[in-house]
């Protein structure tokens, strides 16, 4: 099956579902701030009750994944098998298993809000509650897998309150790990193959996009690393 029709599968699946306890956040909740990349998974924060959720979920053909595959108690995995497709619930909070870094529900409550998230391919307009740009940088930097440090590459170009990200990445992080983020980000952003690498995801980036993302991050890992 092609990317784009897996694409409006989640899309469909997510203007259904209710969203008066659903947070996005993910793949597509960074599609509401930067040029939209493909993603064949769905992530939700819900605060409070899933059951609405999973029983929409349900209704649209995916099936829940046994508790014995998934990694904790509060993550809910439900799968369309024919096409690859998922969609992971995180009840109340949100668990980095590497770190063991929780960022509780509280902090979506407070740093959420309606915005409106796209697809690649799909013309599809979803409005929704989303994370906000400046949580949503400081989970992926607490992640830091391939895809988020692409994903925070091309966030550190909009127009964030670094004061907040910095702030949250202080009561979150102790300084080790922040050393070890940082040096990772750097080590992945200026590799020789990194634009390409990251145009796999986004697709073709003007240069002052690109040198703009590029010295905005920088810029921040630097002044990160270096507090007055």
């Amino acid at each position: 099956m092609m990317m784009q029709e897996r694409e409006k599968i989640v899309l469909e699946t997510l203007e259904e579902i209710p969203k008066r306890n659903a947070v996005l956040i993910g793949g597509y909740a960074v599609n509401a701030y930067v040029p939209p990349r493909f993603s064949i998974d769905c992530d939700l924060i819900v605060l409070g009750n899933s059951s609405k959720i999973e029983a929409t979920l349900r209704r649209s053909g995916f099936a829940k994944i046994e508790s014995g595959d998934l990694p904790y108690g509060n993550y809910i995995r439900y799968f369309r098998e024919k096409e690859k497709v998922s969609f992971d619930l995180l009840v109340n909070s949100v668990l980095d298993r590497e770190t063991g870094i929780v960022f509780e529900g509280e902090l979506f409550e407070k740093y959420s809000s309606k915005r409106v998230t796209v697809g690649r391919i799909n013309p599809m307009r979803i409005e929704m509650t989303i994370v906000g740009p400046e949580l949503l940088f400081v989970m992926k930097f607490v992640t830091a897998r391939r895809q988020d440090i692409r994903d925070i590459f091309m966030l550190a170009v909009e127009d964030l309150n670094w004061k907040l990200v910095r702030e949250i990445i202080s009561v979150k992080c102790d300084s080790s790990l922040i050393k070890k983020r940082i040096n990772l980000i750097k080590s992945s952003i200026q590799s020789k193959n990194y634009r390409d690498s990251l145009q796999s995801a986004f697709g073709k980036i003007p240069d002052e996009r690109f040198d703009s993302c590029k010295s905005r991050l920088m810029e921040f890992l630097s002044r990160l690393a270096n507090p007055l």
